[in-house]
């Protein structure tokens, strides 16, 4: 019951309709107070506040509890203006220096929701390449930028102005060989001349092409579901970009995409909740989700079990505080769960664990060079002194 009156008030605030007042009938504040927890788990505050306005006086939550939600979607807004504030501070020596910053995710997917301040945001993503992304690094660390976490393959984080930036020289990688090299063959196909601008508080930011976005937007989300799980509202920005661009979505193109990169159940999968669980007109996915009930309805459990990129799972063991010890939980947790989810995509499942020991690898092989860097460094300027 709970989980029903949680949904429609998500379908209410996806996409400004009302909600149903005979399902609030009789609630009590205990059950306000576990629509507001999936509400917090899931990332869905501000969404739901917006589909509880919905609502009659007389059934909606108790004044405290109103008053803690209202608290909360006026800081996910102030994040969000932040956050849009901070694109042109980036952006703009980024370009000055050649480069062709794409804004990734996060609040160029917000513009397609009815508010885009209520989208609960998180962190900036740029797609730079290669070439770009130890320039864009430079750049970063001579405006005061602190860097952040161990460098992976795809990127770099830093913290600036106490928001969390990501420098990718790749914008995604996925565990199947064939499917990893059918999307970054895309990714070279469009950038960066394809890319398409879009305004974000009247700034001119690029974004991913609307075709590849689509694409983009599920697979990060797959992948971080089958590392550790993820919350609702990574369905809920695939859905909104879906409905919002569906003229300007190619559907033959993008069905083509999820087979030939090996997610095509998966994606079904996902679009049988946005369909049957969020209010996504059906025609708006480019594919049919016939017989995916059952695939469904695991997804949704899975979803409700470990809330937003799996920092709710109750099911899973606390990590070790050891560098290697926690290495290797995170490794045998992650194996267990993909193959627990293998019927969603088992290509990705099977070379998961292949992923995870690559990427442990060159995380320490960026250590190294960066050791060796910094003696090399110390013997230069100890040598200069001595002259």
């Amino acid at each position: 019951m709970i989980r029903l009156t949680f949904l429609a008030l998500v379908r209410s605030g996806l996409w400004n309709t009302p909600a149903d007042p005979a399902l609030f009938n009789g609630m009590s504040a205990a059950d306000w107070g576990e629509v507001y927890h999936f509400a917090r788990t899931q990332a869905l505050l501000a969404i739901t506040f917006d589909g509880m306005l919905s609502l009659p006086s007389e059934v909606r939550p108790p004044r405290p509890l109103y008053l803690q939600w209202a608290a909360q979607v006026a800081r996910i807004e102030q994040s969000n203006i932040r956050l849009n504030a901070e694109l042109p501070e980036i952006f703009m020596p980024y370009r000055e220096a050649g480069l062709h910053p794409v804004l990734l995710k996060g609040q160029g997917i917000a513009t397609y929701y009815i508010n885009p301040l209520h989208r609960q945001c998180g962190d900036i993503d740029v797609y730079i390449g290669k070439e770009g992304q130890p320039i864009a690094n430079s750049i970063l660390l001579r405006h005061g930028a602190a860097a952040e976490g161990e460098a992976s393959d795809k990127h770099a984080s830093y913290s600036l102005h106490n928001i969390h930036i990501e420098n990718h020289r790749m914008i995604l990688r996925i565990n199947n060989p064939a499917g990893n090299r059918y999307f970054q063959r895309l990714v070279k196909e469009w950038h960066p001349q394809q890319s398409e601008m879009q305004e974000i508080n009247e700034y001119p930011v690029a974004l991913p092409p609307v075709t590849f976005n689509a694409l983009y937007i599920f697979m990060h989300a797959f992948v971080h579901f089958l590392n550790s799980g993820i919350g609702l509202r990574q369905v809920c920005d695939w859905a909104r970009l879906l409905a919002t661009r569906q003229d300007d979505i190619d559907k033959v193109i993008l069905e083509r995409h999820f087979r030939k990169v090996g997610l095509l159940r998966a994606a079904k999968a996902f679009g049988y909740i946005a369909v049957h669980h969020l209010g996504l007109p059906e025609q708006d996915l480019p594919f049919s989700i016939k017989g995916m009930e059952r695939a469904g309805e695991v997804l949704l459990d899975d979803i409700f079990a470990t809330g937003n990129f799996g920092q709710y799972d109750t099911r899973v063991q606390p990590r070790p505080k050891g560098y290697w010890s926690g290495k290797w939980h995170t490794f045998c947790r992650a194996t267990k769960r993909c193959m627990k989810l293998r019927q969603f995509a088992p290509g990705e499942a099977v070379w998961y664990p292949v992923t995870l020991i690559k990427g442990t690898i060159t995380i320490q092989l960026n250590k190294l060079r960066a050791t060796k860097r910094q003696v090399l460094c110390s013997m230069i300027a100890s040598a200069t002194c001595s002259l």
